[in-house]
C-alpha cells in the first residue's frame, strides 16, 4: 500500500468520525455553529487507531 493510499484512508475515516460526532451531537440538541463541539485529540486518537486495525487487517 503506497503512501498516498495510506493517507486516503486516513482522510476518509477522519471525515467520517467527525460526521458522527456532528450527528451525535445535532440530535443531543447543538443547533448553532457555537453548539458543535469537537476534541481535536480525541478524534485523532481514534482515527489512528482505526487506521492501525485497517491496515493489520490488509497485511
Amino acid at each position: 500500500m503506497t503512501s498516498e493510499e495510506v493517507t486516503l484512508i486516513q482522510n476518509q475515516i477522519y471525515t467520517q468520525i467527525l460526521l458522527d460526532e456532528f450527528r451525535q451531537q445535532r440530535k443531543a440538541g447543538a443547533k448553532e455553529p457555537a453548539d458543535f463541539l469537537i476534541d481535536k485529540y480525541e478524534i485523532d486518537k481514534l482515527t489512528a487507531e482505526k487506521l492501525k486495525k485497517i491496515l493489520a487487517e490488509s497485511k
